[in-house]
């Protein structure tokens, strides 16, 4: 009996990886794209158009406080408005008022103002501010 070589049979069967190079580019470019975004909303929320704040307030009763808000803006010439919140204790929004700001000489203004409460507020800080159209 005459030997007979054995079929070449590879064990583990090589599989084509056309498709990888395929897979990594397109996920570079999904990354590439979510860094840009996330790149270019970090730049534009680091210097907002308008920014308040409230450095200094007063409890006058447990229906009253006393503010002053600070507002800054990049063009003092345009109008923009605040919404200030007052809270409790327990982080409850006891009160709530929209300061508008009128146009100014300079970009920095403090605004002082009052705002009834429901109860005693702890507590009073800028919820947001925007530019008026």
């Amino acid at each position: 009996m005459a030997c007979v070589p054995a079929p070449s049979v590879t064990r583990y069967p090589h599989r084509r990886r056309r498709r990888r190079p395929l897979l990594i580019a397109i996920v570079a470019v999904i990354a590439a794209i979510g860094l840009g975004w996330l790149l270019w909303a970090a730049y534009e929320q680091a210097d907002p158009a308008v920014s308040g704040d409230v450095h200094v307030f007063t409890i006058d009763s447990a229906q009253k406080v006393s503010f002053t808000l600070t507002v800054q803006r990049k063009d003092p010439s345009v109008p923009v408005s605040c919404t200030v919140i007052a809270q409790a204790s327990d982080f409850e929004t006891v009160g709530q008022k929209t300061v508008s700001v009128p146009a100014a000489a300079t970009s920095v203004v403090d605004v002082p103002q009052e705002l009834k409460t429901i109860r005693e507020a702890t507590s009073v800080s800028v919820s947001q501010c925007w530019v008026n159209s």
